[in-house]
């Protein structure tokens, strides 16, 4: 993990510090492309926008600024937390919360403490085995005395009574179950579903309800251009990363013309360190909309930059 530093006005001078080392009441700067060091109080800002997309699941970028404008913390617009993204503007605030005081520590602390409970699966094999220990004292109690009536020696009707009650233990249950379970686990991942946990594949079988946040889960918050406006007429935008599918016209004015502005007003910018990584799947620090106009003119033109 690489680790996050933040710049920090400490007895009037600018620190880089470890966001780790932060303590409340520091004057942090934040700036574009930044990302949110701790829980923090906006006292001045130019231009400040958010991205909580992280927390709130709200993918629109919000604005920042110094006014109190709801008594809600996730609503005013004088608060910015640890771990979301900061897309534009620059601003200053002092910490007011760290680490596991944090909005998003808080959420980490109840999602690690929640009370998993015991599965179906778990509860029909208790419920069985009970039903089958039950049985089997049954019959071992009930042939012991009828080995007592039938005249055996005392030992023998015991050893008789041991003998049914081991023989009705059920020895390849837990190994069925688990061979089953793999076998179940291993087709699911074959189709790219992953299962960390065995007992999660029994249990989304029996799952009629999922609640889950909408970003990050079924959307990324990532946008891609799918089609462009130029020459009077509305073009599909090819976003293969060899560029071998819908091709036009690159070298019409209008396609210039509309390359030259998405790549000239755009302030998103690339992240350094990902001279491997596909141009699609490249972290882009900005906002998603201009990231998305970034990446589609890298694909077309090349390197932007030159």
């Amino acid at each position: 993990m690489v680790p996050q530093f933040a710049t920090v006005i400490r007895e009037g001078e600018k620190l880089t510090l470890r966001a780790e080392d932060l303590v409340l009441g520091d004057v942090v700067e934040v700036k574009f492309g930044d990302r949110i060091p701790a829980d923090i109080r906006i006292i001045e800002s130019r231009g400040f926008k958010v991205d909580n997309s992280s927390l709130t699941g709200e993918s629109e970028p919000q604005s920042r600024g110094a006014d109190f404008t709801n008594e809600n913390p996730l609503e005013t617009k004088n608060l910015a937390f640890f771990s979301t993204n900061a897309v534009e503007g620059t601003a200053k605030g002092v910490v007011i919360s760290c680490g596991d005081n944090t909005v998003m520590g808080r959420i980490a602390g109840l999602a690690s403490g929640l009370d998993t409970g015991e599965t179906p699966i778990a509860k029909e094999i208790h419920h069985f085995i009970h039903l089958i220990t039950g049985v089997a004292v049954f019959l071992g109690v009930t042939f012991f005395v009828i080995a007592f009536i039938l005249g055996y020696h005392w030992l023998d009707a015991v050893i008789f009574l041991i003998g049914i009650i081991v023989a009705n233990v059920p020895e390849g249950l837990l190994a069925t179950v688990t061979v089953c379970l793999t076998l179940t686990a291993k087709r699911m991942a074959s189709k790219n579903c992953l299962v960390k946990n065995l007992e999660a594949v029994e249990t989304l079988g029996s799952t009629s309800t999922i609640c889950s946040d909408k970003t990050g889960t079924l959307t990324q918050n990532r946008m891609t251009v799918a089609h462009m406006w130029f020459d009077n007429q509305i073009i599909e935008a090819d976003t293969t990363e060899d560029q071998s599918g819908v091709q036009y016209d690159r070298t019409s004015p209008g396609f210039k013309a509309l390359a030259r502005i998405a790549t000239l007003c755009n302030r998103a910018e690339f992240k350094g360190g990902q001279e491997g990584v596909p141009i699609l799947k490249k972290e882009v620090s900005g906002d998603a909309s201009e990231a998305a106009l970034l990446k589609c003119m890298e694909l077309a033109l090349g390197d932007v930059l030159n």
